[in-house]
């Protein structure tokens, strides 16, 4: 039988008795050849450090479980495989990701931020509505909020136009100087 497997064996067995200096020695052994091996696949330094050490925590971590009577090296390179499949597919998925968003029109890319920033300027809004006299608040309502034109406004009230104009003036001039006080 090969000296090195049983050694490996050995190293297995003692390892699954929480032997930290065995799990040294093992580590000292494959991590280097492990390192190599996952950088011919990844081509970055740290993405192949990065293998060895989930590689060799999954070992400590599963330790119990360490089957003396297998190869020790073929389970911590089944192991590197699996990580690198797994970390080249995220890597794809990222990737494809970035693609589809690059491609998406300008606008559409902070939709989320802009529905955001504008219920939050909304609310705003209406709380300086609020504050100001009845009359002005309902005139601002029916024109911004329903539509309405500043002739039909002037009619539902009883106004001239330009009494509507002066008071939607009034209320957006008030609208501003808020905000600009609190930028």
């Amino acid at each position: 039988m090969d000296n090195k497997l049983t050694d490996d064996n050995i190293l297995a067995a003692t390892i699954r008795n929480d032997s930290l200096e065995a799990f040294k020695l093992l580590y000292n052994r494959y991590s280097k050849k492990l390192y190599y091996f996952s950088l011919r696949y990844l081509e970055d330094n740290a993405d192949a450090e990065e293998i060895v050490q989930v590689v060799f925590i999954s070992v400590w971590e599963h330790r119990k479980t360490l089957d003396d009577t297998r190869s020790v090296k073929n389970y911590i390179y089944k192991s590197a495989v699996n990580n690198i499949y797994n970390y080249l597919k995220k890597k794809a998925i990222r990737r494809k990701y970035v693609e589809q968003e690059l491609q998406k029109p300008e606008g559409s890319v902070n939709q989320t931020y802009d529905q955001i920033f504008y219920k939050e300027l909304e609310k705003r809004i209406d709380t300086i509505v609020t504050s100001l006299p009845t009359q002005q608040q309902k005139i601002f309502n029916l024109s911004r909020h329903e539509g309405l034109s500043h002739e039909e406004i002037a009619r539902k009230f009883e106004l001239s136009v330009r009494t509507v104009e002066n008071q939607i003036y009034r209320v957006i001039k008030v609208i501003k100087k808020h905000m600009k006080s609190e930028m």
